[in-house]
């Protein structure tokens, strides 16, 4: 009998959505920031936060490769505009289908979160849980 090696491509499944965000307040750089979140919208909560001065930086294939190693290969990727779905396009194979999807609800409370006045953010109150010791 032969041995039959199991297939290892990963399989595509859920969704995804990239919302991108400027601070002017720079997060204690000093500069102006563009963040990009990389969630999962199937389990809210996942998400893979790119921060870089430069606004082309935050959606690369090396941000891809870090949010796919962390999440798998969705089947597709939601965005809210068609700017930010052509630097995804370009960031992810051609088999990730990428969807401008302006309203939806997930993707617009995400946004929403993060579109805060810096003047009025303080670090200490960050809406992350505390980090626990593990035993």
């Amino acid at each position: 009998m032969r041995n039959v090696k199991p297939n290892h491509r990963r399989k595509q499944s859920g969704e995804w959505g990239v919302v991108e965000a400027r601070s002017d307040g720079g997060f204690g750089h000093g500069c102006p920031v563009w963040l990009a979140y990389w969630m999962e919208l199937g389990q809210p909560g996942r998400v893979s936060i790119e921060i870089d001065a430069d606004r082309a930086a935050n959606i690369t294939p090396a941000t891809w490769g870090r949010a796919r190693r962390a999440f798998g290969l969705p089947a597709r990727i939601l965005v809210l505009d068609e700017d930010t779905a052509e630097r995804v396009r370009r960031a992810v194979p051609s088999r990730v289908e990428v969807v401008v999807a302006a309203g939806h609800p997930q993707l617009v409370a995400m946004a929403a979160t993060f579109a805060f006045d810096d003047d009025v953010l303080e670090l200490d109150h960050l809406p992350f849980p505390a980090p626990r010791a593990r035993c």
